[in-house]
């Protein structure tokens, strides 16, 4: 575990869920929460949605993974994966997958570190893949995700983990996240939108990266 005692981790993941709150569609069912751990959407007030994971937990419905889902095409209105992309041997494979059970019309959201500022060496031990905006923007148009929204979350040039250990309020550290960033600054970045009703969900040519 990544020690944090300026308690960076636990405002940041609160930052996430006012964004979702803000992105998503809470009244959307039913729902999938990909590699929701201990409940993601469910923290955001869809307690009915289907929890996945490789993990157990009193969250986890389902245990399977994100890159071969164990459900039919088109049943689902939300599918949602937080900070679960760039954990993924076969990114590419896990989104066309994130699509295929997606209903047309429904809406995909998904939350990562922004590629562009944060690094593989150094970050989280777990993390194999880093994208930016702009890959992700790009790979979901390839699969019928249209009307993409994308929100960030902290400058990345600074470690918040230094950062907040040093800074004496509560206040402050949450006015730096509440702080607009461009996306290309970001530390983290929050994409959602919808599927459109022609979309094929399947499209990728490199199963091992989404920059296809």
């Amino acid at each position: 575990m990544l020690r944090d005692p300026g308690g960076f981790y636990p405002l940041f993941h609160g930052r996430r869920l006012e964004i979702a709150r803000g992105l998503l569609n809470t009244r959307r069912a039913p729902a999938l929460d990909v590699g929701c751990g201990t409940g993601f959407l469910s923290s955001i007030g869809l307690t009915n949605a289907v929890g996945m994971d490789i993990r157990s937990s009193r969250a986890v419905t389902v245990r399977a993974s994100a890159e071969n889902l164990p459900f039919r095409d088109q049943v689902f209105d939300l599918v949602f994966a937080g900070e679960v992309l760039e954990h993924l041997n076969a990114p590419a494979q896990a989104l066309d997958e994130w699509v295929r059970v997606l209903r047309a019309g429904g809406m995909l959201g998904l939350s990562t570190p922004n590629g562009r500022l944060v690094k593989l060496e150094g970050n989280h031990p777990e993390h194999k893949h880093l994208f930016t905006a702009g890959d992700l923007q790009n790979s979901l148009a390839r699969r019928g995700i249209n009307h993409v929204k994308v929100k960030s979350i902290f400058i990345g040039s600074v470690s918040g983990r230094r950062l907040f250990r040093f800074l004496p309020w509560r206040t402050l550290k949450l006015f730096l996240l509440h702080f607009p960033v461009p996306s290309a600054m970001s530390y983290d970045l929050f994409l959602s939108g919808m599927k459109v009703p022609d979309a094929t969900g399947s499209i990728s040519q490199d199963a091992n990266q989404v920059r296809d």
